[in-house]
This record gives structure tokens, sequence and C-alpha cells, in this order.
């Protein structure tokens, strides 16, 4: 199944049309990168086939053809999550939540020809197993990785400096970074406050219906 020309990465918005792997668990086409950290999930979280190197069958075709990225993104939106959100939440992470789960057993149901009688049901008690989280915890992000900020997108200049958050590894600007955000980090190494970004630090953003905050989630 050849990917369109101009396919995206539904992960990292990457064109990956000449290399384009898809996950049947979401409908979406991914770049081999991202793929690659898909298989790691297991099937049971995202079944990963590549578009040029794999056998379909007309089944997979289908799911492919009445699902899609921009139909994900709608999903996603609808529950409260806009794309520039699902950007920011690591990858390790965003397919153990609460819309993910829905949106996932709402297409097993589709793959298997059902229209109506979808799942509805938002499953709060969704977690990230702990040692997924825990390889997401200080990443560090390369300066030249990251032209502008990671989690408000303003791009980085002489007067909107670089900054690492110090336990996500992302680089952010100060205002992703205000002083409040200096907390302690001794599981780290830090014993006294360093730079943390908004959203390793609570208050959080909301990032899923049923998540809680991301600062729970890594602890």
């Amino acid at each position: 199944m050849e990917a369109a020309s101009g396919t995206r990465c539904f992960d990292c918005d990457e064109e990956c049309s000449a290399d384009a792997w898809a996950s049947l668990s979401y409908g979406v086409h991914l770049c081999l990168r991202c793929a690659g950290v898909h298989r790691s999930f297991g099937v049971h979280i995202s079944y990963v086939r590549s578009c040029a190197l794999d056998e379909w069958s007309e089944a997979q075709r289908a799911v492919m053809r009445r699902l899609g990225n921009d139909a994900f993104e709608t999903f996603l939106l609808s529950h409260g999550v806009p794309r520039r959100v699902w950007l920011v939440i690591p990858l390790e992470t965003r397919y153990f939540t609460p819309a993910a789960d829905l949106y996932r057993r709402r297409a097993q149901e589709m793959a298997k020809g059902a229209v109506d009688g979808l799942p509805t049901d938002i499953r709060p008690e969704v977690r990230p197993p702990l040692p997924v989280l825990q390889k997401a915890v200080g990443k560090w992000t390369d300066d030249a990785d990251a032209p502008r900020c990671q989690l408000c997108r303003h791009d980085f200049d002489f007067f909107n400096r670089r900054h690492h958050c110090r336990k996500c590894g992302r680089c952010v600007c100060n205002e992703c970074s205000p002083p409040e955000s200096f907390r302690p980090l001794p599981q780290l190494g830090h014993p006294d406050p360093v730079r943390q970004c908004k959203l390793c630090v609570p208050p959080p953003a909301k990032l899923m219906v049923g998540m809680g905050s991301s600062s729970s989630l890594i602890s």
C-alpha cells in the first residue's frame, strides 16, 4: 500500500511519503523513526506495518481509507487535545492516555466493520507504564534540534533565549520556564532548585481527559 505524495508523520509532522509506515491501531501514517517507537509499545497498543515492504489485506487498506491522520486529529480536538498539545506530550507517553485508548478501541470496532455502537467511554485509569515514563525523564534536546520553544513554539533569538528543563530535557523559553518553576530534583542529582518547564511542575497544563498532571505521572 503506497503512501500518497505529501504524506506526513502523525507524530512528528515530517514528510514521510518516501518511506511511510502506518499504525493500523489508529489508522495514521508514521515516519520510520516514530514507527520504531510504536513497535516498542507492543501490538496491543500499536500494530505497525510498512506501507512499502509489508503485504496488506483489503481489510487493512479499508481501515486506512476510513480513518487517516485527519480523523484522529479531529477526534483528539473533540476531546480537548489540540494538535499543538499532542506534539508536546512525549511520544513514549501519548498512546498510553485515555483519549488514545478510546480511539484505539473505536478503531478496532471499525476494523470489524462496525458503524454504530462504537465505544464512547473514557477510561481515566489508563496510565503509561512506569518504565516508559522513566525513559522520557531527562532526555536532553540538542540546541540544534530546537530552533523554537518546544512548548509555546516561539522562535529563539537574542532576546528570547533557549533554556533546558532539567526534568524532561526540552528546550524552552523564559515564559515556559518562569522562576516559580525552579524546583529541586534530588532523584536526578539536583538537591537545589533547578530550571524546569511549566509542563513538569504543578500546576501543569491540562494534557488529556482523565490524565491528571504530568508531574504526578512522572514522579
